[in-house]
């Protein structure tokens, strides 16, 4: 039928509707998930429990350390968290998760957010990733298992800790409150080389659904400290078969990351960060300006960042030290954030003015709209 309508348009297609197919059930190759080859990391390369410097989360439960990725894990600092290339043949860089602390269940979620989720829910997807461990034998890192979670509460007002209570060795965990497992958890048998896994055709159809999650843990305890598991590629697709993973432009896969966290600082000792007038002696007002609209108004991130790493200056010389530094709710948007920060006085009303990293590359400043 359709050979015949080109034909007979000269080779164009004109819809009239009887070739048209139901949203339901979909089949594309397009990832839901954002940065699921771990190729963007705005606030640092590594994550362990010493973070002083630079200004950085320590590697805790239920943070967001690599873009879109929280760790979860039964308590601190069992697994440091690093960005690493060249370890799996066709992927640039993996998530490494590194055993500090043994006989603890860990593991990585992304929340997918509601304008996102409504593409599978109530149909079905896949998910698929590439992982490999240091040792699968027994005792080891030998039970790594991944879910698919759905969130049947307020549209993006989600508890983002998904694990309630993490439960015996080989036992998967019970889930947080409203979170329900799509597909049953089994053990991967993932092996000490690169392979691709897979789990299909899994079924969205819990009641309510506003939002997804996808978890991979390891379900077995390990008693040696320096194990590691290693993922990248991870994919959740809609349709009933898994397919390749996508690789996304390095830079659209930062902008959609910019979009739920945006980092300033850390890329040069006298780096600039925005500008701003002074209100008085001792006080900047000063704005910034994100590179993509934010998901939701974020919130300023460490809520206290280590201020001697800042400093205020202007185009006369004078450079003085921050001493605290504040945002404002009702000049606050999605698209920018107002600053107020404080310093030693020396600074002349009205003067143009900018804040920038204080003599090192520790200074950051995280800006979070993630769920």
């Amino acid at each position: 039928a359709l050979a015949s309508k080109v034909a007979k348009a000269g080779g164009l297609v004109f819809n009239d509707g009887s070739g048209l197919v139901a949203a339901s059930s979909a089949v594309g190759t397009e990832n839901l998930l954002i940065n699921g080859a771990f190729t963007v990391s705005q606030i640092h390369g590594l994550f362990q429990d010493v973070t002083t410097a630079p200004d950085r989360p320590a590697n805790n439960d239920d943070t967001i350390l690599m873009d879109m990725w929280r760790l979860l894990s039964d308590g601190n600092n069992i697994v440091d968290v690093q960005q690493v290339n060249s370890i799996f043949d066709g992927f640039y860089n993996a998530i490494r998760l590194d055993v500090e602390t043994a006989s603890k269940k860990f593991g990585i979620v992304q929340i997918i957010e509601t304008r996102i989720a409504k593409r599978v829910i109530d149909d079905v997807c896949s998910l698929s990733f590439d992982a490999k461990v240091t040792s699968a034998s027994a005792g080891r890192l030998d039970n790594i298992k991944a879910v698919v979670l759905s969130w049947d509460s307020t549209a993006d007002s989600v508890t983002s800790d998904v694990v309630s209570s993490w439960g015996a060795e080989d036992t998967t965990p019970t889930w947080a409150a409203n979170w329900t497992a799509e597909n049953t958890p089994a053990n991967l048998s993932v092996t000490t080389s690169q392979a691709r896994y897979s789990i299909e055709n899994i079924s969205i159809d819990t009641a309510s659904t506003t939002n997804i999650a996808v978890f991979i843990w390891a379900d077995g305890l390990t008693g040696t400290v320096t194990d590691t598991l290693e993922i990248t590629g991870v994919k959740l697709e809609p349709g009933a078969s898994a397919t390749a993973a996508i690789l996304e432009d390095p830079g659209i896969e930062l902008a959609k990351c910019q979009r739920y966290l945006n980092v300033v600082g850390g890329n040069g000792t006298a780096e600039w960060f925005c500008d701003g007038v002074a209100s008085s002696a001792t006080n900047g007002q000063m704005a910034i300006q994100f590179p993509v609209e934010m998901r939701a108004e974020p919130v300023l991130l460490p809520t206290v960042p280590t201020i001697g790493n800042l400093s205020l200056a202007n185009n006369i010389g004078y450079e003085l030290t921050a001493t605290s530094i504040g945002t404002s709710s009702t000049f606050r948007s999605k698209k920018a954030e107002y600053l107020s920060v404080n310093c030693n006085t020396g600074m002349t009303t009205k003067d143009y003015i900018f804040l920038r990293a204080r003599g090192t590359t520790n200074a950051r400043i995280f800006f979070d709209a993630n769920l």
